[in-house]
């Protein structure tokens, strides 16, 4: 491939990585961090690795077939399908628009720690720039945007993880040999659960359409594996406090540690991270849109970033938090999360979507069904923790979950087998 062109795939691609590092996988992994050290490093590779597998996976349907994965379902597996579809892209588009607010007050929170100016006009000043660059709908201006965030974002938090002492073979060692501390469960599956989100699957699809197969592989796994060594940077960053409840906390004990270092660029990376998920939510939204309802004329888009966009802005602005909305979209979502892995890695071995060429090896399905079972662990998690917090569960049972995904996974591999029989 020429050197131009994988330079390009790879600027087209950064928003893949600028998409799944927002304030929420900052509060996770500095938590992580804060908590239990470089021990839950390993969780971060465990989601890049994920992450990277499962956009393949979706970019390989998408340029093989020629078709999106509405039309794709639609081929493999008639009405059923394209409803399953147009289902997981409406809940998508309502998360998009739930998890806005967050997004925005991230980018107005690191913006706050460097300026101080007032919240509600720093809140008006980021939504209305996030409106300028989607409105003109250019995807080289997004990609050129989000590369610059991504790399702040990458030198910020890797600037943050060099003031730590901790030697490169500590580092490699956690972030490879899996441990489990007591406590720890949860955050283990957040730090999977924050790399690998719904709408960045369509996302990356539906920027694959004119892309090929080497394009496609070199810009997505520079983007991830970019994505994932920042949040494990993040992760590194967060060992230097105990804990924290807000970001000015967090900035001042970073500030109180390694001097205006700390601060500042906990500062900038956080206002990158908020700054494109804030964009990328909404644009990722709009692709969501063109994929089930098959709208490409930039005024249907414009309506639906504008509202994902609006919704953010009037929470943000009001200070209210929709927590009611917010956890009836979680707990879709961690629905929503294993049912559309399920349908990629029935759509990639599918004999009408893919020829055999392009169908992966056993190898390849044995892999997708594993990040399969681990997503539905996390997926019935997210369910579980809504219904705890809604006082709808007294106690947690995660033997049950995990019995649950098994069963799960086998009936998706028996699934597999089947369609395969039948060709």
């Amino acid at each position: 491939m020429p050197y131009r062109s994988r330079i390009s795939a790879i600027v087209v691609y950064s928003v893949i990585s600028a998409a799944f590092i927002g304030p929420g996988t900052i509060t996770t992994s500095v938590t992580a961090g804060a908590s239990f050290g470089l021990q839950l490093l390993w969780a971060v590779t465990l989601g890049t690795l994920g992450c990277l597998v499962l956009q393949e996976t979706a970019a390989r349907i998408v340029i093989g077939s020629s078709l999106n994965l509405k039309e794709a379902a639609a081929r493999a597996s008639g009405k059923k399908g394209v409803n399953l579809v147009t289902i997981t892209g409406l809940v998508i588009i309502l998360g998009c628009a739930a998890y806005e607010a967050g997004n925005i007050l991230g980018a107005v929170s690191g913006l706050n720690i460097l300026t101080g100016t007032d919240m509600r006009l720093l809140t008006l000043i980021v939504g209305l720039t996030v409106s300028a660059i989607l409105w003109f709908n250019k995807r080289h201006l997004i990609s050129a945007i989000m590369t610059f965030l991504v790399a702040l974002m990458g030198a910020a938090f890797i600037a943050l993880a060099f003031q730590q002492d901790f030697s490169s073979r500590e580092l490699i060692v956690s972030a490879s040999v899996p441990q489990i501390p007591a406590g720890s469960a949860l955050l283990v599956l957040g730090l999977v659960g924050t790399t690998i989100v719904p709408y960045n699957i369509f996302l990356g699809s539906g920027i694959s359409r004119d892309k090929t197969m080497a394009e496609m592989r070199i810009g997505l796994t520079v983007s991830v594996l970019t994505g994932g060594l920042i949040t494990g940077a993040i992760v590194v960053a967060g060992t230097a406090v105990n804990g924290f409840s807000s970001f000015p906390e967090l900035a001042g004990m970073l500030e109180r540690k390694m001097g205006n270092v700390g601060s500042w660029a906990l500062a900038v990376g956080l206002f990158a991270a908020g700054f494109s998920s804030s964009v990328t939510a909404p644009y990722a939204a709009s692709l969501v849109a063109a994929t089930i309802f098959g709208w490409d004329k930039p005024g249907r888009l414009r309506w639906v970033w504008g509202l994902v966009l609006i919704t953010g802005l009037i929470f943000g602005l009001s200070g209210i938090k929709p927590i009611p909305v917010i956890l009836t979209v979680q707990a879709l979502n961690g629905l929503i999360l294993p049912l559309l892995v399920a349908l990629l890695t029935i759509l990639v071995n599918h004999p009408k979507v893919l020829p055999a060429a392009l169908r992966p090896s056993l190898y390849y399905t044995t892999v997708l069904l594993m990040v399969f079972g681990s997503i539905t662990v996390i997926g019935f998690n997210q369910v579980e923790k809504t219904f705890l917090s809604a006082g709808w569960l007294t106690a947690s049972r995660p033997e049950l979950l995990v019995g649950l995904s098994l069963i799960c996974t086998l009936l998706l591999g028996y699934a597999i087998m089947r369609n395969s029989r039948s060709a």
